[in-house]
């Protein structure tokens, strides 16, 4: 019983550390502009659809004139910015953003948690500075990027 209990012990430590291995890749990747380990790092499509979704609710829920014809068409046409500008969201977007608080992800960061079993969130940057929030999703149990709020 005590040779169990050790190993189910060993196990949650190992799980509640495995995002923070992948951020240390990540990390690495980041520091040395490595392309090929950072896209094994990130969901480029699920990075590129959370941008969509931001820029979507941002969109609608500014401005306080619902219903008027030209706030309505002026909603659209931005949304259609939006998504456009979000489909040309590739690795050096995401580099550029990662790099744009001084020093090392390691250096910058000030928060990460586990938001749930397979949902791990990073905040880069001090709080009300203008932080960078990283979203880590478990997949395939991988742990890869999938949002960039800034």
């Amino acid at each position: 019983m005590k040779i169990l209990s050790g190993l189910i012990f060993l196990a949650i430590v190992a799980f509640l550390g495995w995002p923070y291995y992948h951020l240390y890749q990540l990390n690495s990747a980041v520091a040395s502009n490595n392309h090929a380990a950072f896209e094994k790092l990130i969901d480029i499509d699920a990075v590129r659809k959370v941008q969509k979704e931001n820029r979507e609710w941002k969109i609608n829920n500014t401005g306080g004139m619902q219903g008027n014809v030209i706030a309505d068409t002026l909603r659209e046409g931005a949304k259609a910015l939006g998504n456009t500008a979000a489909d040309t969201i590739d690795t050096d977007w995401m580099l550029a953003r990662l790099h744009k608080t001084p020093g090392s992800l390691w250096e910058q960061l000030t928060f990460a948690f586990l938001e749930s079993p397979t949902r791990f969130m990073v905040r880069l940057g001090k709080l009300g500075q203008e932080p960078i929030y990283v979203q880590m999703t478990m997949q395939d149990w991988y742990w890869r990027v999938t949002g960039i709020y800034e």
